[in-house]
Protein backbone atom coordinates (compact mmCIF):
# COMPACT_ATOMS: atom_id res chain seq x y z
CA UNK A 1 0.00 0.00 0.00
CA UNK A 2 2.80 2.34 0.53
CA UNK A 3 3.97 1.39 -2.45
CA UNK A 4 1.40 2.55 -4.11
CA UNK A 5 0.80 5.86 -2.57
CA UNK A 6 4.40 6.40 -3.29
CA UNK A 7 3.46 6.24 -7.27
CA UNK A 8 0.13 7.89 -7.01
CA UNK A 9 2.14 11.06 -5.49
CA UNK A 10 4.52 10.74 -8.24
CA UNK A 11 2.37 10.77 -11.15
CA UNK A 12 0.87 13.25 -9.16
CA UNK A 13 3.38 15.46 -8.93
CA UNK A 14 4.98 15.18 -12.44
CA UNK A 15 1.40 15.47 -13.89
CA UNK A 16 1.66 18.60 -11.75
CA UNK A 17 4.97 20.10 -13.14
CA UNK A 18 5.09 18.55 -16.83
CA UNK A 19 1.93 19.50 -18.11
CA UNK A 20 1.94 22.91 -17.52
CA UNK A 21 5.12 22.59 -19.86
CA UNK A 22 3.79 20.82 -22.54
CA UNK A 23 1.24 23.14 -22.89
CA UNK A 24 2.99 26.51 -23.19
CA UNK A 25 5.90 25.02 -24.37
CA UNK A 26 5.57 25.27 -28.53
CA UNK A 27 7.66 25.29 -31.69
CA UNK A 28 5.68 27.16 -34.08
CA UNK A 29 8.11 26.42 -37.03
CA UNK A 30 11.29 24.32 -37.99
CA UNK A 31 13.15 23.57 -40.74
CA UNK A 32 16.34 22.03 -41.09
CA UNK A 33 16.68 21.69 -44.96
CA UNK A 34 17.07 17.96 -44.42
CA UNK A 35 14.38 17.22 -47.30
CA UNK A 36 13.52 20.28 -49.66
CA UNK A 37 12.20 24.51 -49.42
CA UNK A 38 8.66 23.66 -49.39
CA UNK A 39 8.08 25.57 -46.20
CA UNK A 40 9.69 29.50 -48.14
CA UNK A 41 9.10 31.60 -50.82
CA UNK A 42 12.30 33.15 -52.11
CA UNK A 43 11.15 36.61 -53.80
CA UNK A 44 14.75 37.12 -55.38
CA UNK A 45 18.04 35.09 -55.60
CA UNK A 46 18.85 32.03 -56.35
CA UNK A 47 17.97 30.12 -53.23
CA UNK A 48 18.28 26.04 -53.23
CA UNK A 49 18.69 22.88 -50.77
CA UNK A 50 22.00 21.21 -50.90
CA UNK A 51 23.43 18.87 -48.23
CA UNK A 52 20.72 20.08 -45.98
CA UNK A 53 21.54 23.98 -45.86
CA UNK A 54 19.49 26.72 -47.51
CA UNK A 55 22.00 28.31 -50.01
CA UNK A 56 21.53 31.50 -51.56
CA UNK A 57 24.32 31.77 -54.57
CA UNK A 58 23.48 35.21 -56.29
CA UNK A 59 25.19 38.16 -55.48
CA UNK A 60 22.72 40.75 -55.89
CA UNK A 61 20.75 42.93 -53.93
CA UNK A 62 17.38 42.34 -52.00
CA UNK A 63 17.72 38.23 -52.26
CA UNK A 64 14.61 37.44 -49.44
CA UNK A 65 13.09 34.05 -48.38
CA UNK A 66 9.93 34.23 -46.42
CA UNK A 67 7.67 31.28 -44.25
CA UNK A 68 5.50 30.04 -46.81
CA UNK A 69 1.67 31.04 -45.45
CA UNK A 70 1.13 27.36 -44.83
CA UNK A 71 3.67 27.16 -42.08
CA UNK A 72 3.10 30.32 -40.32
CA UNK A 73 0.32 32.29 -37.83
CA UNK A 74 -0.07 35.76 -37.56
CA UNK A 75 -1.45 34.93 -33.80
CA UNK A 76 2.40 34.00 -33.44
CA UNK A 77 3.13 37.90 -31.99
CA UNK A 78 5.83 36.92 -29.20
CA UNK A 79 8.23 34.70 -30.05
CA UNK A 80 12.16 33.19 -30.28
CA UNK A 81 13.31 33.31 -33.73
CA UNK A 82 16.78 30.96 -33.96
CA UNK A 83 18.83 30.06 -36.65
CA UNK A 84 22.86 29.44 -38.03
CA UNK A 85 23.93 31.68 -41.28
CA UNK A 86 27.32 31.37 -42.89
CA UNK A 87 28.52 34.23 -45.76
CA UNK A 88 30.03 31.98 -48.60
CA UNK A 89 31.05 35.04 -50.82
CA UNK A 90 30.98 38.16 -51.59
CA UNK A 91 31.42 41.65 -49.64
CA UNK A 92 28.34 41.52 -46.97
CA UNK A 93 27.30 39.40 -44.01
CA UNK A 94 23.30 38.48 -44.39
CA UNK A 95 20.33 39.47 -43.35
CA UNK A 96 17.80 37.52 -40.62
CA UNK A 97 14.64 39.56 -40.81
CA UNK A 98 11.05 39.26 -38.59
CA UNK A 99 8.36 41.14 -37.68
CA UNK A 100 7.49 41.34 -41.49
CA UNK A 101 4.03 42.19 -42.74
CA UNK A 102 2.33 42.87 -46.59
CA UNK A 103 4.67 43.60 -49.62
CA UNK A 104 8.57 43.87 -49.19
CA UNK A 105 9.93 47.09 -50.88
CA UNK A 106 11.58 45.23 -54.43
CA UNK A 107 14.58 47.54 -54.49
CA UNK A 108 14.47 48.15 -58.53
CA UNK A 109 14.35 43.67 -58.51
CA UNK A 110 11.29 42.10 -60.47
CA UNK A 111 10.64 39.74 -57.05
CA UNK A 112 8.54 36.60 -57.20
CA UNK A 113 5.16 36.49 -55.81
CA UNK A 114 4.66 37.22 -52.47
CA UNK A 115 3.26 34.64 -50.19
CA UNK A 116 -0.58 35.53 -50.47
CA UNK A 117 -1.55 36.31 -46.90
CA UNK A 118 0.85 39.14 -46.41
CA UNK A 119 -0.85 41.57 -49.56
CA UNK A 120 -3.18 43.44 -48.27
CA UNK A 121 -1.37 43.53 -44.94
CA UNK A 122 -0.79 47.14 -43.23
CA UNK A 123 1.14 48.74 -42.19
CA UNK A 124 3.92 47.27 -44.67
CA UNK A 125 7.09 46.56 -42.55
CA UNK A 126 10.78 45.28 -42.60
CA UNK A 127 12.82 44.70 -40.01
CA UNK A 128 16.29 43.01 -40.89
CA UNK A 129 19.63 42.62 -38.51
CA UNK A 130 21.79 43.47 -41.24
CA UNK A 131 24.71 41.39 -39.85
CA UNK A 132 27.78 42.32 -41.30
CA UNK A 133 26.52 45.82 -43.74
CA UNK A 134 28.30 48.26 -45.68
CA UNK A 135 30.71 46.52 -47.05
CA UNK A 136 30.98 44.12 -43.96
CA UNK A 137 32.04 47.14 -41.34
CA UNK A 138 29.23 47.38 -38.67
CA UNK A 139 25.83 45.78 -38.12
CA UNK A 140 22.23 47.18 -37.28
CA UNK A 141 18.59 46.24 -37.52
CA UNK A 142 17.23 48.36 -40.36
CA UNK A 143 13.87 48.92 -39.66
CA UNK A 144 11.28 49.99 -42.55
CA UNK A 145 7.47 51.36 -41.64
CA UNK A 146 5.46 51.83 -45.39
CA UNK A 147 8.53 53.07 -46.43
CA UNK A 148 10.50 54.95 -43.87
CA UNK A 149 14.03 53.78 -43.15
CA UNK A 150 15.74 54.00 -39.10
CA UNK A 151 18.36 52.23 -37.91
CA UNK A 152 18.26 50.31 -34.76
CA UNK A 153 20.88 48.29 -32.47
CA UNK A 154 24.15 49.69 -34.36
CA UNK A 155 27.26 47.33 -33.14
CA UNK A 156 30.75 47.12 -34.71
CA UNK A 157 30.03 43.15 -35.51
CA UNK A 158 31.31 42.05 -38.53
CA UNK A 159 31.44 38.43 -40.17
CA UNK A 160 34.30 36.00 -41.20
CA UNK A 161 33.68 33.98 -44.74
CA UNK A 162 32.93 30.28 -44.19
CA UNK A 163 32.47 30.80 -40.22
CA UNK A 164 29.26 29.91 -38.63
CA UNK A 165 27.04 32.01 -36.29
CA UNK A 166 24.15 31.67 -34.30
CA UNK A 167 21.56 34.08 -34.27
CA UNK A 168 18.62 34.81 -32.06
CA UNK A 169 16.37 37.19 -32.04
CA UNK A 170 13.30 37.28 -28.84
CA UNK A 171 10.79 39.27 -30.35
CA UNK A 172 7.79 40.56 -27.77
CA UNK A 173 5.02 43.01 -28.39
CA UNK A 174 7.47 46.41 -27.24
CA UNK A 175 10.82 45.24 -27.56
CA UNK A 176 12.82 42.77 -29.01
CA UNK A 177 17.00 41.40 -27.84
CA UNK A 178 19.54 40.34 -30.70
CA UNK A 179 22.07 37.61 -29.91
CA UNK A 180 25.34 36.59 -31.79
CA UNK A 181 26.83 33.42 -30.83
CA UNK A 182 24.87 33.45 -27.60
CA UNK A 183 25.88 36.64 -26.27
CA UNK A 184 23.47 39.45 -25.99
CA UNK A 185 24.10 42.06 -28.60
CA UNK A 186 21.51 44.29 -27.98
CA UNK A 187 17.97 44.93 -26.11
CA UNK A 188 15.97 47.47 -28.46
CA UNK A 189 12.60 48.70 -27.37
CA UNK A 190 9.91 49.36 -29.78
CA UNK A 191 6.37 49.14 -29.65
CA UNK A 192 5.30 49.96 -33.67
CA UNK A 193 4.50 46.12 -34.89
CA UNK A 194 3.08 43.52 -33.34
CA UNK A 195 4.36 40.10 -34.44
CA UNK A 196 5.20 39.43 -38.13
CA UNK A 197 7.07 36.56 -40.14
CA UNK A 198 10.51 35.83 -40.78
CA UNK A 199 12.70 35.62 -43.27
CA UNK A 200 16.33 35.24 -44.70
CA UNK A 201 18.63 37.77 -46.94
CA UNK A 202 21.14 38.15 -48.28
CA UNK A 203 22.45 41.84 -50.03
CA UNK A 204 25.34 41.08 -52.90
CA UNK A 205 26.59 37.95 -50.99
CA UNK A 206 26.67 34.16 -51.02
CA UNK A 207 25.50 32.80 -48.24
CA UNK A 208 23.90 29.85 -45.98
CA UNK A 209 21.45 28.76 -43.33
CA UNK A 210 20.40 26.57 -41.32
CA UNK A 211 18.67 24.62 -38.48
CA UNK A 212 15.65 27.17 -38.65
CA UNK A 213 13.78 27.34 -35.03
CA UNK A 214 11.00 29.44 -34.09
CA UNK A 215 9.03 28.95 -30.69
CA UNK A 216 6.79 30.63 -28.08
CA UNK A 217 7.21 32.08 -25.16
CA UNK A 218 6.95 29.17 -23.00
CA UNK A 219 10.32 27.73 -24.83
CA UNK A 220 11.16 24.86 -27.34
CA UNK A 221 8.34 21.88 -27.22
CA UNK A 222 6.05 20.19 -29.08
CA UNK A 223 5.97 21.41 -32.46
CA UNK A 224 2.94 22.92 -34.05
CA UNK A 225 0.54 22.17 -36.30
CA UNK A 226 -0.61 24.37 -38.68
CA UNK A 227 -4.12 22.47 -39.40
CA UNK A 228 -4.91 23.63 -35.79
CA UNK A 229 -4.60 19.13 -34.76
CA UNK A 230 -2.77 18.03 -31.81
CA UNK A 231 1.10 18.77 -31.47
CA UNK A 232 2.80 16.26 -33.75
CA UNK A 233 6.45 16.31 -32.86
CA UNK A 234 9.22 17.14 -30.41
CA UNK A 235 10.84 20.34 -31.61
CA UNK A 236 14.26 19.10 -33.28
CA UNK A 237 17.61 20.83 -34.13
CA UNK A 238 20.60 19.40 -35.75
CA UNK A 239 23.48 19.22 -33.37
CA UNK A 240 26.13 19.57 -36.01
CA UNK A 241 27.59 23.63 -35.36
Amino acid sequence: MFVLKIRFLLIVFFSLILIPCLTFAQTYFQDDFSMDSSKWVDLWGTWTVEKGEYNQSLQDDNCMSFVADNFWKEEWVEYTFEVKAKKTGGNEGFLIMFRLHGAPDPRSRAIKEIPARMRDQNPKTEYWWNLGGWANTRSCVERWINGTRIEQANTNDIIKTDEWYKIKIENKKDSYKLYLNDKLISEVNDAEVAGGRIGLAAWQTKAVFDDVVVYGPGGLGTAVDISGKLPIRWGLIKSTY
